[in-house]
């Protein structure tokens, strides 16, 4: 900023000629980018499937600006135009994504084993699914906590002159999620601090904001650029995400210590790496740590890089679905009594507990009816092809495409749905009433795929 304000001053002009080379020279930088977009989207592209356009030399470029201003409206003008079958999106720098909308086809996807089509990298289905188990079976210990997390976020509520509170849905949605998820992922005292808190709020936005951004940036190029890009994405936002993630790794490393010290206690935990108190649950970056050190899965770093991915997969997808849920309840206050009459009845008989959650079906009902029309990606049930996936059209995708289904706009649709753009709370109770299936909050199927299909549903 100096040296802009010594060279605006006067005092320092650059040649007019250095100017109308670093002009030309981001022209020409600019003309390979374009150039490359369109070599690699043509090259990449998978024989007979249809680009949401066309694949002539402007289309391509302006599938790429759509798909980076507004890829959920890319997608469904996708949708629109292939739902009896499939298409194809380009991906900047690598193999597109195949978006597959036609029920035989979804059917086909679903039952392709791992060794064809697995998981996207990044998702290590391995440690989701273990961390899946532990905190289900310590899902009553947990829920105390958590119910205590949300109070103290209510109470942190500011009101105004009139006794309205100003706060919005989305700020208060995240919140309450990253305050209660804490729990889970690094214990009471970490949940209550508020620098913590924000870090990791901060961090999450940031990475929401920069991930379509990054898409521009090729993978081998990602460790020099990618930090300049993400910087640049955030301009005019309050949300650092690299000084969030310091302050995040200094308090991940200071509860790293600590559990080094409890390890090293003789007594401290059995062999198998879990503490031996049954008194509270186990946290999530403990039992990831303490199994890397035991059992030598992972280094520090990579424990490190799991616990910012599970805490970024579950406030964003939580954190997004309580946000629905919150905007549908300030647009349509009937649904409040209600819901709460029913709360309150089931807690009198069953208590805070899993089972009392199991009971309620109007809340159950009016969730999935919100994660219907809000849910937190237009894509969902990404795989990533291994080998070569011939499907039943005769279309064959290659190695290394990226596929998925268009859930946004199929649980918008009037295929499934009866008038599927009008919100109402109780449609799943009622189906439940007729006698139909796949009713509650975590029931897959064709017509709602927010959590994915398959062997690898999350």
């Amino acid at each position: 900023m100096a040296l802009i304000q010594f060279i605006s001053s006067g005092w320092l002009e650059p040649p007019v000629g250095t100017v109308t080379i670093l002009i030309g020279v981001y022209v020409i930088f600019g003309c390979v980018i374009i150039l490359s977009l369109i070599l690699t989207s043509s090259q990449l592209a998978n024989s007979n499937v249809p680009f949401v356009m066309t694949t002539r030399t402007c289309a391509i470029i302006y599938q790429h600006y759509r798909f980076l201003v507004d890829g959920p409206g890319l997608i469904k003008r996708g949708y629109d135009r292939f739902f009896d079958g499939l298409f194809e999106i380009p991906r900047t720098f690598r193999f597109g994504q195949v978006i597959i909308c036609k029920p035989e086809l979804i059917d086909e996807l679903k039952n392709t084993g791992s060794a064809v089509a697995s998981p996207e990298p990044w998702i290590d289905q391995t440690t989701p699914g273990v961390i899946r188990g532990t905190v289900h079976k310590h899902l009553d210990r947990y829920i105390p906590s958590m119910n205590e997390a949300i109070q103290t976020q209510l109470r942190a509520l500011s009101f105004d002159e009139s006794d309205e509170c100003t706060i919005s849905c989305f700020e208060f949605a995240y919140s309450v999620v990253a305050r209660s998820g804490s729990y889970a992922m690094v214990g009471k005292r970490l949940a209550n601090n508020e620098e913590y808190l924000k870090a990791v709020k901060e961090h999450i936005l940031g990475m929401i904001m920069t991930t379509r951004v990054q898409f521009l940036v090729p993978d081998r190029l990602k460790r020099y650029l990618g930090g300049i890009i993400s910087r640049l994405a955030t301009i005019g936002t309050r949300w650092d995400m690299h000084a969030s993630r310091k302050i995040l790794l200094k308090h991940f490393d200071a509860r790293a210590a600590e559990y080094r010290d409890e390890m090293a206690c003789p007594g401290g935990i059995n062999d198998k790496g879990d503490p031996k108190s049954t008194d509270k649950p186990v946290e999530i970056f403990r039992w990831l740590f303490e199994s890397s050190v035991l059992h030598h899965r992972w280094s520090y770093s990579e424990v490190l890089g799991e616990m910012l991915l599970l805490q970024f997969a579950f406030i964003y997808t939580t954190g997004y679905a309580l946000y629905g849920a919150l905007a549908e309840l300030a647009r349509q206050p009937e649904y409040i009594q209600p819901l709460r009459d029913e709360v309150e009845a089931v807690f009198a008989n069953y208590g805070a507990t899993v089972p009392a959650c199991n009971q309620m079906i109007l809340l159950d009902s009016f969730l999935k009816e919100c994660q219907r029309l809000h849910p937190p990606a237009a894509i969902s049930a990404h795989r990533v092809c291994v080998k070569a996936l011939e499907f039943s059209n005769g279309i064959i995708l290659k190695p290394g495409t990226h596929v998925g289904v268009p859930s946004s706009w199929i649980q918008r649709s009037s295929a499934y749905y009866e008038d599927p753009e009008t919100f109402d709370g109780y449609r799943f109770v009622k189906r439940a009433a007729a006698g139909a299936t796949n009713t509650s909050l975590v029931d897959l199927g064709p017509d709602y795929l927010v959590f994915g299909m398959g062997v690898h549903a999350w």
